[in-house]
């Protein structure tokens, strides 16, 4: 079956499209800037950003952190790769009359999508903080929790079953009320990681609130400018389209790193 059309944007300008509304007026001006012409952004030094959007050079540098990357010269890297590259898949449904050869060809291609995807918008910065505040809590005896609901309590579940192959305890709780209580006993150096695609779900959203206030650290896989993102401390953005299968190969390799 034909592939649906790649689209002209690449998923990191989508992602600085959906931010738009969150962020304050004075980086909504250099959002739109990277939109118009992502790969002039990319090419031009901080003073010249800076009069164009009609900002101060230091709000170019919170826009770019604001997006979950470490800084100017960190966001244009990622920007260039992703203009320059793209992705070279687009996801393709299955389709009741696909042939064996071409269910294999279509499922490799999505995940190989979301795979580079990911890497070119990740903020190494960020993983490295949440794999060592991870670590620390292992090597010191406290909690490390996975919770999601639905989809993405599978990829708890999953998550605590590769850190059980690597021989770190860990918990994973899918239900709500589980997930509250679980949360109120822990404590400052516990790690609870949160899952969600949409980064709205009530219970998922209490039990962050609740594990932050006792000084747990809190690490969020779920979509950019969400609630849920907003509250935790560490945040791996989900964003593909198709979250839920991102965000479990996502996390799976996180685990087995």
């Amino acid at each position: 079956m034909a592939a649906l059309p790649l689209c002209r944007r690449t998923d990191m300008l989508h992602r600085i499209t959906a931010s738009l509304p969150s962020l304050p007026p004075a980086e909504q001006r250099v959002a739109r800037l990277v939109l118009s012409d992502a790969r002039a952004f990319s090419r031009l030094p901080v003073r010249e950003l800076a009069r164009r959007a009609q900002v101060s050079k230091p709000t170019v540098v919170r826009f770019c952190r604001s997006m979950g990357y470490d800084g100017l010269a960190d966001f244009k890297l990622k920007l260039v790769g992703s203009v320059s590259e793209g992705v070279p898949f687009v996801h393709r449904s299955v389709d009741a009359d696909d042939k064996t050869g071409d269910v294999l060809v279509k499922v490799v291609d999505n995940a190989a999508a979301a795979f580079l995807q990911y890497r070119n918008a990740a903020s190494t910065t960020a993983i490295k903080r949440a794999a060592d505040a991870i670590a620390a809590s292992w090597k010191t005896g406290r909690r490390i929790e996975f919770y999601g609901v639905g989809n993405s309590g599978i990829v708890a579940q999953d998550a605590q079953h590769k850190f059980f192959r690597l021989g770190v305890t860990s918990i994973a709780a899918s239900d709500g009320h589980m997930q509250v209580m679980s949360a109120t006993l822990l404590g400052a150096q516990d790690c609870a990681v949160i899952i969600s695609n949409s980064g709205r779900t009530r219970d998922l959203m209490d039990a962050a609130d609740i594990a932050r206030k006792n000084g747990a650290t809190t690490i969020a896989i779920t979509a950019s400018g969400s609630a849920l993102a907003r509250s935790c401390r560490f945040i791996w953005r989900r964003t593909t389209r198709r979250a839920t299968t991102s965000t479990a190969r996502w996390c799976r390799a996180c685990c087995t790193c």
